[in-house]
């Protein structure tokens, strides 16, 4: 995943959005099917490797171009709505396993798992490519024909006009080529700084306590495995709750104070959490805790393409959900060291991950909520600003009649 992530999003930004939104489903889904008939461990590891290559390229991919078709007023809660369906996936493959895995083997569950992938390949062959990216490299007609289908019916004759005159300037052509020294440029190397570390130290604690919560829950608490089942189904449940209240209110009070709040709600809860010892506070705290954990990554999603460029979007997003893989990778193996100083440690250091989150987002002070995305990113900004605005206009207005306010 961590190499799809990184790998995905500089190839989103060479050769658009729809090239990428489409290869990353499909490496998916072929290597996920292929999983089931793998016929050893060595085999079924590299598989595995290989489908999670097209999954970490899912997530700058997507994240780009659903915030390239989303308008102003309601892009927060658009996109917030789409990453609940993650962890509601997760549920489903949850009970999926549960049902399928007992009755007919492993190797039927990644064949019902391709399933759906397949189907959702279908249906990304019928997206256009974004108008956005396609005005940055001069493809008008292209992004004309595009914004009618985003909208729905032919555009009017301003609109138009507006975006078969719209040409990219000599500054976006020669920005083909993404590399970290872009990144790091003056305009954003504090917006890539502050991503690295929210999702790093966010990551870091949410993948830490998920991944050893059924342990945890088994070793110290002595839940029984049904009673682990239900209690993270519960958790991550509760984590979609909050996801779904955080979608109501982010575009009112603005992504920096949601993740801010979120972070030390977070915080704070999961220390309260690791206090707990009878079952019943465990289940209350517990869930408290998940809509806030939780909910944090659905305030982050559209904040984190909103500080970028299009000729960079998927670059800046995939690198900076990189960080968040690795931090997914070693908290871990930092759990093992950690239970050796006593339960209460990991909650703490967990605690401590989010509350720098928190640190970080607040001290950035940049807000991106009810501006226009070439706004919020600094791209209708300098030499190039007349061109962005002309033609990235329509794609908001077109956005607008179609998501509405």
């Amino acid at each position: 995943m961590l190499v799809g992530t990184y790998l995905f999003g500089v190839v989103s930004d060479r050769l658009g959005r729809r090239f990428g939104f489409q290869i990353t489903i499909a490496i998916f889904a072929v290597f996920c099917g292929l999983s089931a008939f793998a016929q050893n461990v060595e085999q079924l590891a590299v598989l595995r490797f290989l489908t999670g290559i097209g999954i970490g390229g899912l997530a700058p991919v997507d994240t780009a171009i659903m915030t390239e078709f989303m308008p102003k007023h309601s892009r927060g809660k658009l996109m917030a709505l789409w990453a609940l369906f993650f962890p509601a996936g997760g549920v489903v493959a949850a009970f999926a396993a549960r049902l399928i895995v007992p009755e007919i083997g492993w190797r039927a569950l990644f064949l019902v798992g391709v399933t759906p992938a397949f189907l959702v390949l279908l249906i990304r062959m019928l997206i256009p490519e974004s108008p956005r990216f396609l005005l940055t490299i001069g493809r008008t007609d292209e992004a004309r024909k595009s914004a009618e289908w985003l909208g729905m019916k032919p555009l009017s004759a301003a609109m138009a006009t507006a975006i078969v005159n719209a040409q990219p300037s000599a500054q976006l052509k020669s920005r083909s080529q993404v590399t970290l020294k872009t990144l790091f440029s003056m305009d954003y190397r504090n917006r890539t700084v502050m991503l690295w570390l929210l999702w790093f130290f966010w990551s870091f604690s949410y993948f830490g306590l998920l991944l050893w919560l059924p342990s945890l829950l088994a070793q110290y608490h002595n839940f029984e495995p049904t009673d682990v089942f239900t209690f993270v189904i519960g958790f991550m449940t509760a984590g979609i709750v909050g996801r779904i209240l955080v979608a109501s209110v982010i575009d009112k009070l603005g992504r920096r104070y949601s993740i801010f709040l979120l972070g030390l709600g977070a915080a704070v809860m999961a220390v309260v959490f690791g206090y707990q010892t009878d079952h019943t506070s465990l289940y209350v705290a517990g869930f408290i805790f998940a809509a806030f954990h939780d909910g944090g990554l659905s305030a982050i999603a559209p904040y984190t393409p909103e500080l970028y460029p299009t000729q960079h979007r998927a670059t800046g997003v995939g690198y900076a959900q990189a960080w968040g893989r690795v931090a997914a990778i070693l908290s871990p193996v930092t759990v093992g060291y950690l239970l050796s100083a006593g339960l209460m440690s990991v909650f703490i250091v967990f605690g401590a991950g989010y509350l720098l989150a928190a640190i970080v987002v607040f001290a950035f002070n940049t807000e991106t909520s009810g501006l226009v995305l070439e706004e919020a990113s600094l791209e209708a900004v300098g030499s190039n600003k007349h061109d962005v605005e002309t033609g990235c206009k329509v794609s908001e207005d077109v956005a607008e009649l179609r998501f509405g306010g």
